[in-house]
């Protein structure tokens, strides 16, 4: 007897494993390019998810600024399903200049922009150089009782107020500076009151020297304790240097932390976090020193609104 083989049969049965393995390709690639393509949208979502939530941080800190300031605006914030990370760092100290980044954050996905900004200042109340005395008043002028020595003056009224002109300290003005040497105790330099606005900020720059007239460098600080210049605002004592003992003018009573050189550099106080909102505001300042080579200089005084910050052209962008 012969046994006949099923040759039909066999094709068909390798013909239908050949097509399994096909239909299983094509399953495995369409699943692998379906989780391409989710991976690939999901990124997209979180990369968008991330850059709006940066633009809202920008948002965020804008509103900020123009309300209160750089107070309380660093930090990390929940945005939704996402974090909001403000930093801030100066990077202009002179010209007061920060930049300010927001980083979004959602899943694996970072967007960064940033804001440089700098302060503007607002109205100027007061602006003294110095190149005439309308605005403000003086005394005691003149020589001391004995003749030698003398008191408050201008440095461009040759002849006039406090003599002689120091040659070795009161260094770097760029005009016309008020000075004193042997100054009376008590004596006195005042500014017309001028009105300002209670809901503003006022920043007061002084910008002053002292020293003593010598060449000797190591002696050009040598102030003893009587030595002094004070200021007032709305009678309020603001600050006060006072020598140490053979020292520096040093601040004693305000929260200044710097010296009197005898180079002329600014100093400044914002009156409002000082002695709170005022509709006015009285300057006057106050000082003594006991010989004729003890010189105190001003070379200018401004008080000024702080109109808050602007954003430096070109400082807003995406890094």
């Amino acid at each position: 007897m012969k046994i006949k083989k099923n040759e039909d049969g066999f094709l068909v049965s390798v013909t239908a494993i050949v097509i399994s393995v096909i239909l299983g390709l094509l399953v495995l690639y369409f699943s692998n390019s379906i989780t391409l393509n989710v991976a690939s949208t999901s990124n997209t979502y979180s990369s968008s998810q991330a850059r709006w939530t940066a633009i809202s941080g920008i948002e965020d800190i804008i509103i900020k600024l123009n309300s209160t300031g750089l107070e309380d605006i660093a930090g990390t914030y929940p945005f939704y399903n996402g974090d909001i990370i403000i930093d801030t760092t100066t990077i202009d100290v002179v010209n007061k200049i920060m930049l300010i980044t927001s980083r979004g954050e959602h899943f694996r996905s970072n967007r960064i922009f940033s804001l440089t900004i700098h302060e503007s200042n607002g109205d100027t109340v007061i602006f003294v150089d110095f190149d005439d005395d309308d605005d403000f008043d003086y005394g005691t002028t003149g020589k001391g009782k004995s003749g030698k020595g003398t008191f408050w003056g201008l440095s461009c009224e040759e002849g006039k107020g406090a003599g002689p002109i120091p040659v070795f300290v009161l260094t770097g003005a760029e005009d016309c500076f008020f000075f004193g040497t042997k100054i009376q105790n008590n004596s006195f330099l005042e500014f017309d009151d001028v009105d300002t606005e209670e809901d503003e900020d006022f920043i007061l720059t002084l910008s002053l020297a002292a020293g003593v007239d010598q060449g000797n460098v190591s002696k050009q600080d040598d102030f003893q304790v009587g030595d002094y210049l004070e200021f007032f605002i709305n009678d309020i004592l603001i600050e006060r240097w006072q020598g140490l003992s053979m020292g520096p003018l040093t601040p004693t009573v305000g929260n200044s932390t710097q010296i009197i050189t005898t180079n002329f550099e600014d100093f400044n106080f914002n009156l409002t976090e000082i002695i709170g909102p005022a509709d006015e505001m009285e300057l006057r300042i106050a000082a003594k020193t006991n010989k004729s080579n003890k010189y105190i200089g001003i070379e200018g005084i401004s008080l000024f609104a702080n109109g808050g910050y602007d954003i430096v052209d070109g400082g807003y962008k995406e890094i």
